[in-house]
């Protein structure tokens, strides 16, 4: 509006928008909260969808069951009324192995008649000879071939008897297995028509909860529907609010800009002012004292005009003295900004001239220092080194009897950058590196090393782990004895398992094992050394492990 307040209306448009985006976020989470209950809905219909094919295949399976389960009993009746048959047969059987025993006994009762006669004919035919013996004999065979025919005769009918008599267990065994399938089966059956029945009920419930499911998901649908209107009125709401608070936010940046403009001119006209008053302060000095004050120079400014005296100031006046002044200064060609700006820059040039002269003589003092440090450094590492290898050489003639070193650097004139090399001669034979020599070799060059540096700084403690190892029975002897005389202002503990080189301790430390824990002893030596008529101490011989 014209002539209105832009603050008061921007902050109106400010809390258009806010309310506009509050309510922009509550039908955010009203749609949210429709979405998330849609979805469920949605999860809950496609679950009971699922749910049914599965119910119309277990449906389909109880039916099969029930139709497989009545054929299973049909064929289980058949099968039980065979065994009523077999039981019949088997009375019938039963029936015939008795009357088969019957005929048996009749037979046994008639062969036994016919022995009796049999043995009478016997006895007549013992008796009479001739033609009625021949009768009689011939009488006989015909009694033994019936004899022998109703043996065999009753023979089968008692096997056939016997037999029954076993497999009547079996089929009794056969047709009581038979019921009992028959009743679990009729059993299985009702349960199954219990259980389908069951499903067909849940089968209704779960189509009643689906139903109503669905209706409820319409009822959510139109709801959302509502809500999807109410947020596209809002959202159009909010970006009405939204490009009226772009045009505000251009109207205010647009003020900021001419408000910084109007600071920067402010501040530029002040220096100027600031100058020009001090120009005016050095011109009445001058005409007064006729000598320019130095650039930079705190003068008395004039006063600032005041409200009243500017309101009486003609503006086209002033206007014309300040082109008669840039037309006098224009003419006399001075300017004072330039001699200002010079003047510091001459400051800052001496200052910073002070600046180097101080960090150059620190500098060559530190430079000073560090060549005498270095200088220094080197005197005493040549002549350390100087020492130490003229007592290596010495070190190593003496253990090896014969033998030479020597400690070589590998630049001269900077010992510190490539380092030293250590080369030593065996007794006959040729000079090598270190990293040549043999097992003993190397420990005899690194105790003359050793030696020699105790020599020039000696340490007070030394630790050596099984040094003569490698070293036959005349240098163990050597270097124990050079460690038992030469070096009587340190301790050295030696792990040693020669007696040539732990002979000569003044203490022997033994370890040991016993039922599996290990313990050390202390031994002195000296009190068992051995003594001769004269009270001397006898040379040691061996000594003995513990």
């Amino acid at each position: 509006n014209d002539g209105g307040d832009p603050e008061a209306e921007r902050k109106a448009a400010e809390k258009e928008v806010a309310e506009a985006e509050a309510a922009a976020k509550e039908a955010r989470a009203q749609l949210k909260v429709s979405v998330k209950a849609l979805a469920t809905a949605e999860k809950a219909v496609a679950a009971l969808e699922s749910e049914i094919p599965k119910l119309e295949l277990d449906l389909k399976a109880l039916n099969d069951s029930v139709v497989e389960l009545a054929e299973r009993i049909t064929k289980l009746e058949a099968e039980a009324a065979m065994g009523k048959q077999d039981s019949a047969q088997l009375k019938a059987l039963e029936k015939a192995a008795s009357s088969a025993k019957a005929e048996a006994a009749k037979v046994e009762k008639a062969a036994a008649g016919l022995k009796g006669e049999v043995a009478v004919l016997k006895a007549r035919l013992d008796n009479v000879g001739g033609a009625p013996m021949a009768k009689a004999r011939k009488a006989v065979s015909a009694a033994k071939e019936g004899i022998e025919a109703a043996e065999e005769e009753a023979m089968k009918r008692r096997v056939t008897m016997e037999t029954s008599a076993k497999q009547l267990p079996k089929v009794e065994k056969a047709v009581a297995k038979l019921e009992k399938e028959t009743g679990g089966l009729r059993d299985e059956a009702d349960k199954l028509k219990e259980d389908f029945k069951v499903m067909e009920d849940e089968a209704a419930a779960v189509l009643e909860a689906f139903q109503a499911t669905q209706a409820v998901l319409e009822e959510k649908e139109a709801a959302l529907n509502t809500i999807r209107k109410d947020f596209e009125a809002r959202q159009e709401e909010v970006s009405r609010a939204r490009s009226a608070e772009v045009d505000l936010t251009a109207m205010a940046e647009e003020a900021n800009e001419a408000y910084a403009g109007a600071v920067a001119k402010q501040k530029h006209w002040s220096k100027e002012l600031q100058t020009a008053r001090w120009q005016r302060a050095a011109s009445a000095m001058g005409a007064e004292s006729g000598e320019k004050p130095d650039m930079g120079a705190e003068l008395e400014l004039p006063a600032l005009l005041t409200e009243e005296e500017l309101a009486e100031v003609d503006e086209n006046k002033a206007q014309n003295q300040i082109s008669v002044l840039e037309a006098e200064l224009a003419e006399k060609d001075y300017d004072i900004k330039a001699v200002r700006e010079y003047r510091e820059k001459e400051a800052e040039y001496n200052q910073r001239v002070a600046a180097l002269e101080s960090a150059t003589t620190q500098r060559d003092a530190l430079r000073k220092d560090h060549d005498g440090l270095r200088k220094q450094r080197l005197d005493e590492f040549m002549a350390g080194f100087h020492t130490i290898s003229l007592k290596l050489k010495e070190m190593y003639q003496m253990i090896t009897l014969g033998g030479d070193a020597e400690l070589e650097l590998v630049d001269s004139l900077d010992p510190f950058s490539e380092g030293i090399v250590f080369s030593v001669r065996p007794p006959k034979k040729s000079w090598k590196n270190i990293a040549n020599l043999s097992g003993g070799e190397k420990t005899l060059s690194s105790l003359a090393l050793i030696f020699a540096l105790h020599h020039y700084r000696p340490t007070p403690l030394y630790v050596m782990d099984e040094i003569d190892a490698a070293l036959d029975f005349k240098n163990v002897s050597i270097v124990a004895h050079y460690l038992k005389e030469r070096t009587k202002g340190a301790q050295f503990v030696v792990i040693s398992l020669r007696n040539n080189m732990f002979e000569l301790a003044d203490r022997l430390v033994g370890i040991y094992k016993t039922h599996n824990a290990t313990k050390s002893v202390t031994v002195n030596p000296h009190a068992f050394a051995l003594k001769d008529s004269n009270g001397q101490r006898m040379p040691t011989q061996g000594a003995v492990a513990v």
